[in-house]
């Protein structure tokens, strides 16, 4: 890796050690359905949400201008951010154009943000797992 991407690498470490969870009764949430925000600086975000009986169905890392994403039923893609205002009216999928093919580059920002993110181990473990960031 270059020394330009080597910097890269350690900014996203250090973004993702700022990572606090969003109280979550601040958030909506559907009934059925639950949602965790941990909020970094940048738009490093990390997003999980679940429903009853079917445990976590979608997982979104945004890695300041990309994303990683995981959904039950359409496994993991990688996109860039088309717009991150989040006070314009649209849903989630207006946001982000999707590659055609998971982004390595992409992957590699989101191991480094997830590296020392203060988060409990087994939700780590599971994004890091649903995300295929081993």
């Amino acid at each position: 890796m270059t020394r330009h991407g080597d910097d890269i690498l350690a900014r996203l470490t250090e973004k993702g050690a700022q990572l606090r969870e969003v109280n979550p009764a601040l958030l909506r949430q559907r009934p059925g359905e639950s949602q965790r925000w941990f909020r970094g600086p940048d738009g490093c975000d990390l997003f999980l949400w679940s429903a009853v009986g079917k445990g976590l169905v979608h997982v979104q890392l945004t890695v300041v201008d990309r994303a990683v994403e995981w959904k039950q039923d359409e496994g993991v893609r990688t996109a860039r951010l088309a717009s991150f205002h989040p006070s314009r009216k649209g849903s989630e999928l207006e946001k982000l154009t999707y590659d055609r093919e998971v982004d390595p580059e992409t992957m590699t920002w989101a191991r480094a943000l997830l590296q020392n993110a203060p988060i409990d181990d087994v939700t780590r473990a599971l994004v890091v797992k649903l995300l295929g960031l081993r």
